[in-house]
């Protein structure tokens, strides 16, 4: 039995378009990430229109915002084929980046915590092999964790305030 890989192609994309969720195709819009996970992925179809032998660097960018603080959460996978990851770029919409690195492949996940409410970009960069390959990702937002400096000088704050006003209390 020949796998025909267009029919195979075409069925993925029907079902995804089916499905409850929809997945955010390159240069689309996140929206606003909140705690649940916004699926994003890219594809190459090895039928394009101008032939590109052998392996295509890709650089995906995927638009999106933050209505408050926080982390930015989320991970890459192979869907179909083998897709080489090597990186995740988070750009604000004032310039400044962070970047994760995933040339190891066991560990395709990305975390950039302490992010400003605002606009940013999700770059997806790697290789896509000759042939169809397709990879998926997702992304959500958490809200930032105090550190444990700050909550030892709030906890101090509090314990001064207390004994400041057991002091100030008149006796009966």
């Amino acid at each position: 039995m020949k796998l025909n890989v267009k029919l195979l192609a075409a069925a993925a994309l029907v079902a995804a378009s089916t499905s409850s969720f929809a997945v955010v195709e390159p240069g689309g819009d996140l929206g606003t990430l909140t705690q649940y996970p916004v699926q994003f992925g890219g594809y190459r179809s090895g039928a394009e229109r101008v032939p590109q032998p052998g392996d295509r660097l890709f650089s995906d960018d995927f638009t999106f915002a933050l209505s408050a603080a926080g982390s930015v959460i989320g991970s890459v996978s192979n869907f179909f084929g083998d897709t080489s990851f090597s990186s995740v770029t988070v750009t604000s919409a004032g310039g400044q980046s962070w970047t994760k690195s995933l040339t190891d492949g066991s560990d395709l996940t990305f975390n950039f915590a302490n992010l400003a409410a605002g606009s940013y970009t999700l770059t997806v960069d790697g290789v896509f092999p000759l042939g169809f390959h397709a990879y998926s990702g997702s992304a959500y937002a958490t809200a930032p964790v105090p550190e444990p400096a700050s909550m030892a000088l709030a906890l101090a704050g509090l314990g001064i305030v207390a004994v400041l006003s057991r002091r100030r209390r008149p006796n009966a």
